[in-house]
């Protein structure tokens, strides 16, 4: 009997967004074929397109060992593809019409460092002008990573979720951005009951502009808003407290809320829970800027 033909030589060609404005041109093998190998593929594409465009050679760690691949501007995008579709040696899988369609949208926000995807988000000159609110002494403790945190915010329009590990500074963080908007209105701050007096503690640290009646914690009935001539500058309640005095707080116009260990916003069996987080979210939804903070954070929540 006639020997089997052997296996013709040829590769897949796999195109992938890699940045915002760059994508990979990657070789695997192809079922059914002799693999040239990633070199020898590498050399068949960058043959076919070096005359055409310019290119760089990104490497990274995978299961499988070092992957290489060929990397181009996402503006070559359709040069490139119409280049590859000339290789007779190898098969094309090109980025979804959808994928590039999304991330084309957002390319011209790349040079100015993110992607604005709302109205009520903040320019860069808009941040600058909100940071310029900042006290001296809170602007110059916060670390790089603290500050950029700060502006990741400020530009999201300050709704946003800060979710660095335990003792990284959250809170510092989101004083920062509760700072940009005292002038606005109150400021509504949630979290757990032990926590009411550390807040109130690092406000009176990094604010020390606030007076003894900018400052409110409440402990119950008895001192709560209604109870008062104006409403504080900012309010510290516990999620307990919170659900308690539901109508009152519903009744006030917040400028900012910082919901702390904002993983307990959560539906579950117990009933309390369920209030708590019900509160939390009927505030939310007449509020424009929201800060959550979380060390814990799940996506099952």
């Amino acid at each position: 009997m006639p020997e089997p033909p052997e296996p013709l030589k040829r590769f897949l060609v796999v195109l992938e967004i890699c940045s915002p404005d760059e994508f990979a041109v990657l070789p695997e093998p192809l079922p059914g074929f002799i693999f040239p190998g990633v070199v020898e593929c590498l050399r068949i594409i960058e043959a076919a397109l070096v005359s055409v465009l310019h290119f760089r050679i990104s490497e990274s760690q995978g299961s499988q060992g070092c992957l290489r691949a060929l990397v181009y501007r996402l503006n070559d995008y359709d040069l490139v593809l119409k280049c590859l579709r000339k290789l007779s040696i190898a098969d094309l899988q090109d980025i979804p019409y959808i994928t590039l369609l999304a991330v084309r949208s957002f390319q011209d926000h790349v040079s100015i460092g993110r992607i604005p995807c709302w109205k009520e988000h903040y320019s860069e000159k808009q941040v600058d002008d909100l940071m310029i609110k900042l006290p001296k002494t809170l602007r110059s403790a916060l670390l790089p990573f603290q500050l950029d945190g700060v502006r990741f915010g400020l530009l999201r329009g300050a709704r946003c979720l800060i979710a660095d590990e335990m003792g990284l500074g959250k809170t510092i963080q989101a004083i920062a951005i509760a700072a940009c908007f005292i002038d606005k209105g109150p400021i509504l701050i949630v979290c757990p009951a032990v926590l009411r007096f550390s807040w109130a503690e690092e406000l009176e640290h990094w604010l020390p502009s606030l007076l003894p009646r900018d400052l409110h914690l409440v402990f119950g009935h008895q001192n709560g808003l209604d109870y008062l001539e104006r409403c504080p500058k900012i309010v510290v309640i516990s999620y307990t407290m919170l659900s308690r005095l539901r109508r009152s707080m519903l009744n006030r116009e917040w400028a900012l809320m910082i919901v702390d260990e904002s993983h307990n916003l959560r539906c579950t069996k117990k009933k309390s829970e369920h209030k708590e987080t019900k509160i939390v979210l009927d505030i939310a939804t007449k509020i424009d800027h929201i800060v959550l903070l979380s060390g814990t954070p799940s996506l099952t929540r």
